[in-house]
């Protein structure tokens, strides 16, 4: 049961280093001392046990399933934020305050959407039309915030235009053009920028994240030039980073990591805090087009550094 708690909350800490909303990535923990690295040694550790079968339902459950379509044909950034904010924001703790409150009033007419549909343009020439977010779908989203109003609220924010724009991200499929609506806030050189398309909303993972007692899931980070070693950071607390093992097929590519529990260290006490440590996997044959899968999640991987 412990295993299984760990696993969880190693599942969600890695979720939010890498998969969690677009552009928030959090702050990672620190690798700690004397763990800088564990390489991969000369042969192929192949995966066993409960990690091994949840290795395999993940990585049997990606050819043709909904994921893997807009992974690989629709819209799924990487590093899209819900907004960009402009240089120097915020004036003040009240204007500050003011934003995240949502006390933000209307100066100027919305612009009406015409065809309900905006287009995301990919860096091969394609294209992907998808429906558009209305810039008073994004006004109402700045407003209706908490409005917990506990400090300066006398300060309000007034839009005083919006005009359409563009922002380039990063995606599945590279790098891509999308539409964004620019608000201009009164007192402001710079717009507040907001995506006018939503991410598609892949399904649900696959399984449980609780599953195997005897794996760790990792995240990948590098691929060698020769496309045989992924270097995944893995990690751990109270337990010895060990080498990581992976589980192959035509299609796809699963890395687990492995930690063994150590006892109390000379005071009694070990260390709890999640720590990271990039672990190389060696692969049987070359990385190639085949795809990377979250062991815990049974979401794709590309390189993050």
């Amino acid at each position: 049961m412990r295993a299984r708690a760990v696993l969880t909350a190693v599942a969600a800490a890695l979720l939010l280093s890498g998969c969690g909303p677009a552009g928030s990535i959090e702050p990672m923990p620190t690798v700690q001392p004397g763990a800088d690295r564990i390489t991969a040694g000369p042969e192929v550790r192949p995966a066993t046990g409960a990690s091994a079968a949840r290795a395999a339902e993940v990585a049997a459950a990606w050819p043709g399933s909904e994921l893997q379509r807009t992974w690989e044909h629709g819209y799924f950034p990487l590093d899209a934020p819900t907004e960009w904010l402009p240089d120097g924001a915020f004036r003040g703790m009240g204007d500050k305050a003011a934003y995240l409150d949502g006390r933000i009033d209307l100066g100027t007419a919305l612009p009406v959407s015409v065809s309900g549909l905006t287009e995301v343009r990919f860096a091969d020439g394609s294209a992907l039309a998808l429906p558009q977010r209305s810039a008073q779908d994004v006004y109402a989203s700045l407003t209706h915030r908490s409005d917990s109003c506990a400090a300066d609220c006398d300060t309000r924010l007034t839009v005083t235009a919006v005009r359409p724009g563009t922002a380039t991200v990063t995606t599945s499929r590279g790098r891509a053009t999308i539409a964004t609506w620019e608000f201009t806030l009164d007192g402001y050189a710079g717009p507040f920028r907001y995506p006018a398309v939503l991410p598609q909303q892949p399904p649900p993972p696959t399984g449980t994240p609780d599953q195997p007692d005897d794996g760790i899931p990792a995240e990948l980070r590098a691929v060698s030039p020769d496309g045989l070693v992924l270097t995944a950071v893995v990690p751990y607390g109270c337990a010895v980073p060990g080498p990581g093992t992976v589980y192959e097929t035509d299609r796809a590519v699963v890395l687990i990591g492995r930690a063994d529990p150590r006892g109390p260290g000379p005071d009694g006490a070990c260390d709890a805090a999640l720590h990271l440590v990039p672990v190389e996997f060696r692969l049987a044959r070359p990385l190639g087009t085949r795809t990377v899968l979250g062991l815990a999640d049974g979401r794709p991987q590309l390189p993050r550094p």
